[in-house]
């Protein structure tokens, strides 16, 4: 079963919506849970992500904030370590495809946080607080350290 999890795109009507086997998507719903500090919101968050789905661009501030700083910012780093750590990847056929795959959601946040940044986003919803200069609409070019 494919999981989703959606990214607010500001007014730009992209789609910013990352999908997952339910396996991964396990492991990114807890990781995205990590960062949410409102108890009411923790329960909503868990209560979508068991029926297969997250919508961050539903969470209110700050933890919308938090998730996507965190999601472009330390996703990277726990793919390698926490989900595809390296004997995991010793004993699959094709890692990299897999790893690419969960870290293309770090790239989606990059996207949603420069969307965010650079559009008339709607009132009392702050863009993300951090150095975009980096990013352009290009996401591939979108490259933050970890």
């Amino acid at each position: 079963m494919t999981k989703l999890v959606s990214l607010p795109s500001g007014e730009s009507g992209e789609n910013l919506a990352w999908f997952a086997t339910s396996g991964l998507f396990d492991d990114v719903a807890a990781f995205i849970l990590r960062h949410v500090t409102d108890e009411q919101v923790r329960r909503e968050v868990t209560a979508g992500a068991v029926s297969g789905y997250v919508f961050v661009g539903e969470l209110p501030e700050p933890d919308r904030t938090n998730v996507l700083i965190a999601l472009r910012d330390a996703l990277p780093g726990h793919v390698d370590a926490e989900i595809y750590p390296p004997e995991v990847r010793a004993r699959m056929d094709d890692p990299d495809v897999f790893v690419a795959r969960a870290k293309s959601l770090a790239q989606l946040a990059g996207r949603s946080i420069v969307l965010r940044a650079t559009s008339a986003w709607p009132a009392g919803q702050p863009a993300v607080p951090s150095d975009t200069s980096r990013c352009t609409s290009n996401v591939s070019s979108c490259r933050h350290p970890r």
